[in-house]
């Protein structure tokens, strides 16, 4: 299970199709929640946190001129995650193509992290033994295992 493998000519994506499927699961879920309301959802508060927490005007008016970027890519991004767990895309990453899947996969973590209460160390310690998140918990860190790994393979030696 190695996620990403450096070549000669760069970095190429080197999941199992069964790996493949569960991100391309994933990623299309991440697009339904940005493509819904998420007035009410509290992930939004996550992947859009507040610029100015004690100024309620200047917050507003931050994600007023912020937000619909903010949206857009985070969407284009999970597009292109997508391309590559479907094999729509495949070779080598493009520096757009790594940058697009780091920051994906922090969305994608984001929203798990957000569905298991996790939202600081003691309560991603304690999600461990609770029951809500059975399986859920478990790809969460792969999510994590996968963006280290994706990491580690862009600072290595080319």
């Amino acid at each position: 299970m190695i996620p990403f493998v450096r070549r000669r000519d760069g970095v190429h994506l080197a999941l199992s199709s069964d790996e493949r499927a569960l991100l391309a699961s994933l990623t299309e879920q991440l697009q339904q929640v940005l493509d819904g309301d998420l007035s009410d959802d509290p992930v939004a508060t996550r992947m859009f946190p507040d610029a100015y927490p004690q100024d309620p005007e200047a917050s507003a008016e931050f994600a007023q001129y912020t937000r619909s970027d903010l949206l857009a890519q985070k969407t284009t991004n999970a597009g292109v995650v997508l391309a590559w767990a479907t094999g729509a895309r495949d070779g080598v990453l493009t520096q757009e193509d790594e940058q697009a899947w780091l920051r994906c996969l922090t969305d994608l973590r984001l929203t798990i992290a957000e569905r298991l209460g996790i939202v600081d160390a003691a309560s991603e310690e304690s999600s461990y033994t609770g029951d809500a998140g059975v399986g859920l918990r478990d790809v969460y860190d792969w999510l994590g295992f996968v963006q280290e790994h994706l990491v580690a393979t862009l600072t290595s030696a080319r």
